[in-house]
């Protein structure tokens, strides 16, 4: 009968599996650490998209319910849309019309990858808004935190999202998926196995500590803390 993989520690007080792997090379702790990295560079990039918009469009902004420069709404988006769609032009989208493709010509293939990204486009479009009618109830409408509002916008719902923006998301996820997704995918490829947990587990507990700041500021306060204005 084979023997049961665990952790246990070494001579010298290091955990490892009883294969000998330690516990930071492990599959799962590298998966883990791999998506979560993922999801906190489209994070940063979402904060930096918004904040920058904000500032050239409208007023300079504190975006985000974080202190640090994260919003989570993209990364979490992003990643769902990642494990259930994939990408533009490689994902599960393309594998289905793949099997119905038949017989290739050009008319066909240019067709075919048309309606691939228009089916990857709506999907996409409605994943990212939901997300966003969930944030924003919990947020905007339970603990009244108004982090947005589309009250100025036409055809909104309870004013948290707007088919405007739902079609601009679409829009920029699906290109971001084909463009800037594959370059943080390599980017993080880049790190080290050992950096890759370290880094996920220092920037997870930045986190937690900087949400549990900011639910605690907003208990006492009633106000969302903001760095500015």
């Amino acid at each position: 009968m084979p023997e049961k993989v665990g952790l246990k520690k070494d001579k010298n007080g290091f955990l490892r599996h009883s294969n000998g792997v330690m516990w930071w090379q492990s599959g799962a702790v590298q998966a883990a650490s791999k998506y979560f990295l993922l999801c906190a560079f489209v994070s940063f990039f979402g904060w930096l998209f918004e904040t920058v918009s904000f500032a050239i469009l409208w007023i300079k902004d504190d975006r985000g319910f974080l202190t640090l420069p994260f919003c989570f709404l993209y990364g979490s988006s992003v990643l769902a849309v990642y494990f259930l769609l994939g990408t533009p032009l490689g994902g599960k989208g393309g594998k289905v019309f793949a099997c119905r493709s038949g017989k290739k010509s050009r008319i066909k293939i240019f067709f075919t990858a048309l309606l691939r990204l228009v089916f990857y486009f709506v999907a996409v479009a409605a994943l990212a808004t939901l997300f966003e009618l969930v944030t924003g109830i919990v947020f905007v409408r339970w603990l009244d935190i108004p982090l947005w509002s589309y009250g100025n916008f036409d055809h909104t719902y309870l004013d948290i999202v707007c088919l405007d923006f739902s079609l601009l998301w679409g829009a920029l996820i699906t290109i971001g998926m084909g463009t800037l997704w594959p370059f943080f995918v390599w980017l993080e490829k880049k790190i080290p196995p050992k950096a890759r947990v370290v880094s996920a587990i220092a920037l997870a507990v930045l986190l937690s500590c900087d949400f549990i700041f900011n639910c605690v500021y907003f208990a006492r306060t009633g106000f969302h803390f903001q760095l500015f204005y």
